[in-house]
């Protein structure tokens, strides 16, 4: 309907430039009531809910597959994100390095907001109702949002930069900006051409447009699939590298617990897990080789638009028969 009126009612006053300032005015009007209308019709928000499922029926897990080989010499991946509670069952197993990048302090990082402990979970949770991708990777536990979900350039940028010096092998940035700074993509350039390997949720923003880092060139940005295998509505469609479940997906939670999340927040933190196992299966693979052996664990689906979701996996088989 909206376009219909945007089509039709230039006829009837482009005659005149009074009238082409009216109408203006009533296009500007008609383009934020359906920016509205989208937003709140198709819109998904990062979401949690309390969640009783065990792993074995999580769709998510499923998707992506497990890796149980526990190595000789682990993956080192940093979570840039609001803090790990590491005293979360599925998690206390685990190794972890930690730094502020807030208060720029190696001290113990705690997680009041719940985001960075979902992440930690889907990448390494081991647990009877959640099981990460990967068995014993070192944690790097950077926080870098606060007790809020918010986060500022400075500790961003800071935490990256601690990530680099401590030669981690992956950064996981699973929260991104709308607005490309140029501090942001010298650090996330400085972190590539050392050999980390960046991994950035492209954003809840409806298709309509990427998220920096995962914007910038050299940096694996994340969509998210849901049950159905199909691009989610409110996931970034192009510009995005590859998809993962980032749809009612089960993870750790703050308070001990076990919640079910959305977002492509925790498609990212999958698509991570992948990731690093397929590096450590292949002789710690990096730089130009990445994509093309990213790419023998590919399985790709078409979404009702028509789009194609190019979904990492270590259970491509399970994949291809679910299609």
């Amino acid at each position: 309907m909206i376009y219909l009126l945007l089509n039709y009612y230039p006829c009837k006053v482009l005659n005149n430039i009074k009238a082409e300032v009216v109408y203006i005015r009533f296009k500007i009007t008609l383009v934020l009531i359906a920016s509205l209308f989208a937003f709140f019709v198709f819109f998904r928000p990062e979401s949690e809910t309390k969640s009783t499922s065990n792993h074995l029926n999580n769709w998510a897990d499923k998707i992506v597959g497990h890796d149980p080989t526990v190595y000789d010499d682990p993956i080192k991946i940093a979570i840039l994100d609001s803090g790990i509670n590491k005293d979360h069952p599925a998690l206390e197993d685990l190794k972890f390095e930690e730094y502020n990048a807030i208060s720029k302090a190696e001290e113990a990082v705690s997680d009041d907001y719940g985001h960075g402990t979902a992440i930690a979970g889907l990448v390494a949770g081991q647990g009877e109702r959640i099981q990460g991708i990967l068995t014993n990777p070192i944690i790097y536990d950077v926080k870098v949002l606060d007790e809020n979900g918010e986060g500022k350039l400075e500790p961003v940028v800071e935490g990256i930069k601690w990530s680099i010096n401590n030669e981690v092998d992956i950064i996981n940035i699973s929260f991104g900006f709308t607005k490309d700074y140029d501090e942001l993509h010298k650090i996330i350039q400085e972190a590539l051409k050392q050999n980390i390997i960046v991994v950035a949720s492209s954003g809840n923003n409806m298709g309509l447009f990427v998220d920096y880092p995962a914007s910038y060139e050299g940096v694996i940005s994340i969509g998210s699939i849901n049950k159905e295998l199909q691009i989610d509505e409110s996931s970034a469609i192009n510009g995005v590298d590859y998809f993962a479940p980032g749809i009612d997906v089960v993870s750790t939670s703050k308070d001990k617990d076990y919640k079910s999340f959305s977002g492509t927040s925790f498609a990212c933190a999958y698509a991570t897990g992948v990731i690093s196992s397929i590096v450590l299966k292949e002789d710690y693979v990096r730089g130009n080789q990445i994509s093309s052996v990213l790419n023998q664990y590919l399985v790709s689906t078409k979404s009702k638009d028509n789009s194609t979701a190019r979904i990492l996996t270590l259970n491509k088989k399970i994949l291809e028969d679910s299609k």
